[in-house]
């Protein structure tokens, strides 16, 4: 009967020992390293989509290296938008008791499909699909909007040289104007009356609606005129 009880306050004190560990274990189950609870809540708070954004931590100021994620917060030190460097100020609590604050620095990098140039593309060149491929390109630091889709590109030409693998933004289109310089129209005149037209020249780009310097072939007289067509400019009387 010794033997027994003695036996049971063993496989008791065991069992105390293992509820203990699991009590333990539960309590701290949910602790994280702190760099990556950080990178959760920037993630989380600004919904970034883990398949375009990524985030490094460049530096950290916090002694504490691991932490529940819901007892962080933090807010940023600037307003704009979360890419590139980015800082912001971290603060740990616990049981909502604030134990410690810091500041740090972030890296944020987004990656997404884009057109590149397949080889180099002049000024002026009217864009066809032929000219890009679409890659997974870093666009961090891009200060212009990158150009995802070929048919966002019709009807658009460069408006600056391109090198082979650069990233078309929307800085480098423009659309294709009507009227170039050098080029031959004919200047309409209508005072409602009666209805005069001469060859002009043009010495200045324009597209329909705008108002651009035409030359008189005629008169050799310089007029503004206001461009409808490829052909036709107007000048009003």
């Amino acid at each position: 009967p010794e033997e027994i009880a003695s036996m049971k306050r063993h496989d008791i004190r065991i069992l105390i020992v293992l509820a203990v560990m699991v009590a333990c274990a539960a309590g701290s189950s949910f602790a994280i390293p702190t760099d990556k609870a950080i990178v959760q809540a920037v993630m989380q708070d600004y919904d970034l989509n883990p398949e375009e954004y990524t985030i490094e931590v460049l530096s950290n100021r916090l002694k504490t290296r691991l932490i529940d994620p819901e007892d962080l917060s933090f807010r940023a030190f600037s307003k704009r938008d979360p890419i590139g460097p980015y800082t912001i100020y971290v603060t740990i609590t616990d049981e909502g008791e604030c134990i410690e604050k810091g500041q740090v620095r972030l890296r944020i990098n987004r990656h997404i499909e884009v057109l590149v140039a397949c080889d180099k593309i002049k000024r002026h060149t009217l864009f066809v699909e032929e000219l890009f491929e679409k890659k997974m390109m870093d666009i961090t630091s891009l200060r212009e909007q990158p150009v995802s889709s070929i048919e966002d590109i019709l009807d658009y030409r460069s408006k600056r040289n391109l090198r082979k693998g650069d990233i078309l933004t929307t800085g480098d289109m423009e659309s294709v104007p009507d009227i170039e310089v050098g080029g031959e129209v004919t200047i309409v005149y209508n005072d409602g009356l009666c209805e005069v037209r001469v060859p002009g020249k043009v010495l200045q780009t324009g597209r329909s609606g705008e108002t651009v310097r035409i030359k008189n072939k005629a008169s050799g007289k310089i007029v503004s005129a206001r461009v409808v067509d490829s052909r036709i400019v107007s000048v009003d009387p």
